[in-house]
């Protein structure tokens, strides 16, 4: 598995997590998985070809 792949995997189940949060969750753990989400959503875009296949 790719950089790329193993990235966009984490993204959808930390959405996954917000997605099926219990409605009693404190804010400020929605808070850091948003904040997470953006981190690695901005690393993603910002991979560059040669990175991508590198194995981290």
């Amino acid at each position: 598995m790719n950089r790329r792949e193993r990235l966009e995997l984490e993204v959808s189940n930390i959405q996954s997590k917000i997605d099926n949060a219990p409605k009693d969750i404190p804010s400020h753990i929605l808070d850091s998985w948003r904040k997470d989400i953006v981190s690695l959503e901005f690393e993603l875009n910002n991979l560059v070809d040669g990175e991508e296949d590198n194995n981290y």
